[in-house]
């Protein structure tokens, strides 16, 4: 039964944009999730709060494992919890609540021992006899536990902590520090295309599922084009998955495997749901990408690209599938996921400030996380970029309701980046580039560019630099005044059948109480609007005539 508490944090659609809404009032989530450990234990988060409020982060996204909360089955111990919620609160950020439940990083290892050892009751994945090469192992490595998904006694025994685990923060949190849950993280199977395991077996033997066979005739543009024409455009719904596909057709195992996640996932947020219904969601170990091409180098059957359609038909309960963004290739990734039909969500992503105005700007996305917050160093671009973002959030999401706005990063190879709002086309361009060639036409060499400093101390896959690309967001307040964001870029408006002029061009400064007015900026400043030495913001007004 849902506890009688009002204001729930949900996701509002207005036309084809979705936001989400805090306390009644629209909220961007710019921080953070830790390190897979950190909140495990209460006294090393202790001193880590404060540096994440001084950080400028609203919000933080924290695991919860299975293995801690019911180390004896039956034994619930949620102190572990109740110190998270208590100092998120007295820090007063949000809380993101992780499920590190049967699976995490598509292997089993924070599944409790009782669930591990038994191995009759919770049957592992078979990789069958010919596995694959996977990522982050090496030669005499000890194993990773996987589970397999398709065990009831697995499913019963996960819902059943997961619930419990729901209900309390639902006793404990009347103000909902809490605002969302991720069921699980990065499922998937590594190793194989498909798990071979005896319970597996036996629903590769059994009927597809009639809700996928309705949904795919509904609507099969939506699906892998290789999965629907494997299946037939009149489909024999009595027959198996290995009837219709037969033993090596890696695009449908992709596809069991995602049936066999997404309705084990799904059906623990639906179980949450009815005790406390936040909005919930699936995140994705992304591909395929490079070095891994195939399903299971890659967790097969994860909410990657190709399986959204699934995931979405076989767990309702989900919300929305985020990816985890890790590869160079940022702004593909988000266009994957950004739809009418999944709002965008970065859970995990490198220190890298422009990927946060291109997710939040340039594709409406409700919040960017780096992964490892805590580990960022005092001062770094990303804080700003929460700063500002966190001053400009009422803006920001009527911007991206109304289509007000964009954001940008310029890669090595890009000269200029163009894009049009309420009527205006706006042009932005990598500043020293374009200083050094006014410079040296002049006769005059730029002095070198600064060096940014590192992001983090030991990020994952260790110290990240600072974003040296041209980045940020241009937002329209109206056809004449915009706010400009960001680092390194020239902006330049045009309008046909006018002369556009800057009329104005003032400073925008991060102070407690918000953005406040600072410097009018004019004269040879102008063409840097955004400095290359740190992020800036300014609020600039047109002088539009006839031509």
């Amino acid at each position: 039964m849902t506890m009688p508490h009002q204001n729930f944090p949900r996701l509002e659609r207005t036309g084809n944009h979705t936001r989400l809404i805090v306390e009644d009032r629209p909220f961007l989530c710019v921080g953070g999730e830790l390190h897979n450990s950190s909140a495990s234990n209460r006294n090393y988060m202790s001193p880590i709060w404060d540096k994440l409020v001084k950080a400028g982060i609203n919000t933080v996204i924290a695991p919860v494992s299975w293995e801690q909360v019911e180390p004896v089955e039956g034994h619930l111990d949620f102190s572990i919890v109740d110190g998270l919620l208590e100092d998120a609160r007295s820090a007063g950020v949000r809380l993101v609540m992780i499920w590190f439940g049967a699976f995490k990083n598509a292997s089993s290892t924070y599944a409790p021992s009782w669930v591990r050892a038994d191995r009759q009751r919770f049957p592992r994945a078979d990789r069958g006899t010919k596995p694959l090469k996977t990522p982050f192992s090496y030669p005499g490595s000890m194993p990773r536990p996987s589970l397999s998904v398709f065990s009831d006694n697995l499913f019963e025994a996960d819902r059943t902590a997961y619930a419990a685990l729901l209900k309390h923060v639902a006793l404990i949190d009347p103000d909902h520090t809490v605002i969302m849950i991720q069921v699980e993280n990065e499922v998937g199977l590594l190793g194989a295309g498909r798990d071979h395991s005896a319970v597996a077996e036996a629903t590769w033997n059994a009927p597809l599922p009639q809700e996928l066979i309705t949904a795919v005739s509904e609507d099969p543009d939506s699906f892998a084009r290789g999965f629907v024409q494997a299946l037939g455009t009149n489909p024999d719904r009595t027959m198996s998955w290995g009837d219709h596909f037969g033993d090596d057709n890696p695009l449908a195992e992709e596809t069991f495997m995602a049936w066999g996640f997404a309705s084990f996932v799904g059906g623990l947020a639906a179980a949450g749901k009815e005790v406390l219904p936040l909005p919930a969601y699936a995140n994705a170990w992304i591909g395929p990408q490079r070095g891994q091409e195939l399903a299971g180098q890659y967790p097969s059957g994860g909410p990657t690209a190709g399986m959204l359609p699934v995931w979405r038909t076989a767990a309702p309960a989900i919300d929305f599938l985020a990816p985890d963004i890790y590869v160079p290739n940022t702004a593909e990734v988000m266009r994957q996921y950004a739809s009418d039909s999944n709002p965008l969500f970065i859970p995990e992503a490198r220190f890298r400030a422009g990927d946060a105005f291109l997710a939040i700007g340039g594709f409406g996305g409700f919040g960017y996380s780096v992964f490892g917050v805590e580990e960022g160093r005092e001062g770094n671009q990303f804080s700003t970029v929460c700063n500002i973002i966190t001053c400009l959030t009422p803006e920001i999401v009527d911007a991206q309701r109304d289509g007000r706005i964009f954001g940008f990063a310029l890669e090595q190879d890009e000269e200029s980046f163009s894009n049009g709002l309420v009527g205006t086309t706006i042009t932005v361009r990598n500043s020293r580039k374009l200083l050094e060639g006014m410079l040296l036409d002049a006769g005059v060499r730029v002095p070198p560019a600064p060096e940014l400093a590192e992001e983090t101390v030991a990020a994952t896959h260790g110290p990240t630099p600072g974003d040296v690309r041209p980045f940020g967001m241009v937002l329209a307040i109206n056809p004449a005044e915009f706010i400009v964001v960001g680092q390194g870029a020239q902006v330049d408006f045009h309008k046909p059948g006018c002369d556009v002029e800057l009329d104005s061009v003032r400073e925008l400064v991060v102070t407690d109480a918000g953005l406040r007015e600072g410097r009018f900026i004019n004269g040879d400043e102008r063409l840097e609007i955004l400095s290359d030495k740190h992020i800036t913001a300014v609020r600039v007004r047109l002088l539009i005539t006839a031509s």
